[in-house]
């Protein structure tokens, strides 16, 4: 190692840097602020970027590597950009000096943020964390607000585990305006720490490091393989096969894929149009243009949660899918099946994609082309590199497609050639089918239909029976005190739902594993909220944590003042059926019959919904859903993330509350208790009925386990690195 002696302190005189971070932490401008790069690249960075620099009399080499998804953990990380991690250590041979962790201080950073940090720099082995130093960026729109106040009280706490964790070793930096006093700092803390580890690099494993490499090159390898066969396959003359390539003038193409795989982005990427994409697709849309001399037809579907089963997709979403050839007219001439290349493909999420493709029948595969979205964060990387990196998941499901695929950088519209090369491919499965469309059976439309006239009659009934109620009860008188219990499964949005109430966090972010009781005043009337933690949604009491029952039922011995309310929160955007009912009935019972009399049911993320009214949900979905609400006395509320409405919401659910409390006084009940029993009991039986199922009976074992949470707190892909658009984030936890 060159080390020169400077005014009597030790330094490095050429000196190695490894910048780890996630997407938008600010890594590539401190690369080019160390290296004296003046130039920013626009390009996200894929693969590892070796600069070069002079600074402060120093040699400085820098490895900018690809971000992460800050939401994400590693294992939801591509392949390739965990392999980059681990080679940015040979781009700087024999070893960095110090690894520098990028973190954004003026963005929210919560626990599923730290833990996200802890595993991907572990990539590189725990030994790791004695070569690391926090470096804390922020930008100019927060120079006049004082770094505490960016940071919250949860946050700060996780930031000083990440600080402690790096020997407290730490910087912070404005990247669009650092002086060079600051980097010099930065230097002389990298240069104490070196000296401190006896003047030593960082070094990985080898036997690690040349694991890794000889996976890349297997993977080029079989990439390369994957490609010819390909090639053959789309190159090879379709006379041969009897077929001829006939130009498509009204081509029609269907879109669908889990939530967020960029369908609707990917539409307009083919259309050449600016169509906004920041809300969820929640029923089909049917999109026409020109297109390179052809009329094209996209019908965008709604998309699932790409980890969980069939089984918790909501019934009307399954619906759409059924729903979506029928606004091809003659049927669509392809299917693309839209997955992102920026995060990682699993076993859970082909079995997911599988069982909604069978929605739709065997031969719909036959019509199937992979359409891979958010080519730019490939970089060199070839889509052929990526589907053998991810393994067996990825590869089985391109092989049902034919080993038809086709990758597009929504972002560059400006590259028409990608759209005409994936126009031509479609062409040329045409001719490979025949001719032949895609079409779902006219009876299978015709049922669709039909449920939803029933279900759109049924949804206008109970708006009226809601508008009655409302006028049956007196104007009711504000409580002196209210008492609110957050009651529903793990990730329903209690804690987002008492947030709202109150205005502000009063709840933290994390998992809620106790009572939490708060206090505060909401339109001058003085309320307390208690959180409550949640069951596994799916599994009924004597499978749930013991914990669990025992907070519910201790939550009665809670100093409650006022008048009592149990509000019920459930996800809008989520399936309920009989397993989640059995599973809500055996915990509700744990606080008695008096949960249904002084029950709400508060439904969270309504804008998943789109314009869909949550009646009409409610009748989609089916018997436990309708049954759940009509036992709360048909009382439900909606609440959805949008700043402009969020205190008119609580204002109508505080009305609710205040009228079933004025009913619920009005009423006589030990002469109606009887009554009550009878008539539930009948509706009970009917339930059990239509369901053809005994009360009591349990679901299949696998529709039972524990499901793999997709929440990801609904932050846009494309924005939630962003710290302004992260300010708000808190609500949706």
């Amino acid at each position: 190692m060159h080390c020169l002696l400077l005014a009597g302190v030790q330094f490095v005189f050429d000196l190695r840097l490894v910048l780890l971070g996630n997407k938008a932490a600010g890594k590539s401008s401190l690369a080019n602020l160390i290296t004296g790069h003046a130039e920013p690249r626009r390009t996200v960075t894929a693969q590892c970027v070796k600069l070069h620099g002079e600074f402060a009399g120093r040699q400085v080499t820098v490895i900018d590597t690809p971000g992460w998804w800050k939401n994400f953990s590693a294992k939801e990380t591509p392949e390739f950009q965990k392999q980059e991690i681990v080679l940015s250590i040979a781009h700087c041979a024999p070893g960095p000096h110090a690894v520098l962790l990028v973190i954004r201080v003026d963005a929210l950073f919560k626990e599923k943020h730290r833990r996200s940090v802890q595993e991907h720099l572990e990539i590189l082995g725990e030994r790791v964390w004695s070569h690391a130093v926090v470096v804390f960026t922020y930008r100019d729109h927060i120079q006049e607000k004082t770094l505490a106040e960016c940071i919250g009280s949860e946050a700060e706490s996780l930031l000083l585990w990440l600080v402690e964790k790096c020997g407290r070793r730490y910087h912070v930096l404005n990247i669009e305006r650092a002086r060079a006093s600051q980097l010099k700092e930065l230097l002389e803390i990298i240069d104490a720490m070196v000296m401190g580890n006896g003047d030593c690099h960082f070094e990985m494993d080898r036997k690690w490091l040349h694991r890794v490499e000889g996976k890349m090159t297997k993977r080029y390898t079989r990439a390369n393989q994957r490609r010819k066969i390909v090639q053959d396959q789309w190159e090879s003359p379709l006379g041969r096969q009897g077929h001829k390539q006939i130009p498509i003038q009204k081509m029609r193409i269907i879109l669908l894929g889990p939530r967020r795989a960029g369908k609707s982005s990917a539409g307009n990427t083919i259309l050449r149009t600016a169509t906004p994409t920041s809300r969820r697709t929640s029923a089909c849309v049917r999109r026409q243009g020109e297109v390179n001399g052809r009329h094209v037809t996209i019908v965008d579907t709604p998309g699932w949660w790409k980890s969980l089963s069939v089984a918790h997709t909501p019934e009307r979403d399954k619906q759409e899918l059924l729903f979506s050839s029928s606004l091809c007219p003659a049927g669509a001439h392809t299917l693309l099946l839209t997955l992102r290349v920026d995060m990682a493909f699993t076993q859970e999420e082909r079995k997911s994609m599988e069982e909604h493709m069978a929605l739709l029948g065997e031969q719909v595969w036959v019509y199937t082309m992979v359409l891979f979205t958010h080519g730019d964060c490939l970089g060199d990387v070839t889509i052929e590199e990526f589907i053998e990196g991810e393994g067996e998941a990825l590869q089985g499901i391109v092989e049902r497609c034919g080993n038809r695929y086709h990758v597009l950088d929504n972002e560059n519209w400006n590259d028409g050639g990608q759209v005409t090369n994936l126009l031509d491919k479609i062409e040329r499965m045409v001719a490979q089918n025949k001719g032949r469309c895609y079409e779902m059976e006219l009876k299978t439309v015709k049922e669709v239909k039909q449920k939803w006239k029933e279900a759109e009659e049924k949804a206008k009934a109970r708006v009226k029976r809601c508008k009655q109620m409302k006028n049956t009860v007196k104007e009711p008188a504000k409580t002196s005190g209210l008492t609110l219990v957050l009651l529903g499964y793990e990730e329903a949005g209690k804690s987002w739902t008492g947030n709202t109430i109150f205005g502000r966090e009063m709840f933290g972010s994390g998992r809620t594993v106790r009572c939490i009781q708060r206090h505060g005043e909401v339109r001058g009337q003085k309320i307390t909220i208690v959180d409550t933690p949640g069951w596994c949604k799916h599994l009924p009491t004597e499978q749930n944590p013991t914990l669990i029952k025992q907070q519910i039922t201790q939550m009665q011995a809670l100093n409650l003042s006022g008048a009592l309310a149990f509000l019920l929160v459930l996800r809008a955007d989520c399936s309920f059926k009989e397993p989640e009912l059995q599973a809500m009935k055996e915990h509700l019972s744990l606080l008695g019959s008096r949960v249904w009399d002084q029950g709400i049911v508060v439904f969270t993320f309504e804008e998943q919904l789109g314009d869909r009214g949550i009646e009409l949900q409610i009748e989609c979905e089916g018997v436990a859903l309708q049954w759940l609400v009509d036992r709360c006395g048909n009382r439900y509320h909606t609440f959805k993330d949008t700043s402009t409405s969020e205190r008119q919401q609580v204002r109508e659910l505080l009305e609710k509350i205040q009228r079933m409390v004025q009913a619920n006084a009005d009423s006589d009940w030990r002469n109606t208790e009887l009554r009550e029993v009878t008539q539930w009991k009948k509706i009970e039986e009917g339930r059990v009925k239509r369901l053809g199922v005994k009360e009591g009976s349990k679901s299949d074992e696998d529709s039972r386990g524990k499901i793999q949470v997709e929440i990801e707190e609904e932050e846009s892909d494309d924005v939630f690195d962003d710290g302004e658009a992260e300010e708000s984030s808190w609500r949706r936890n």
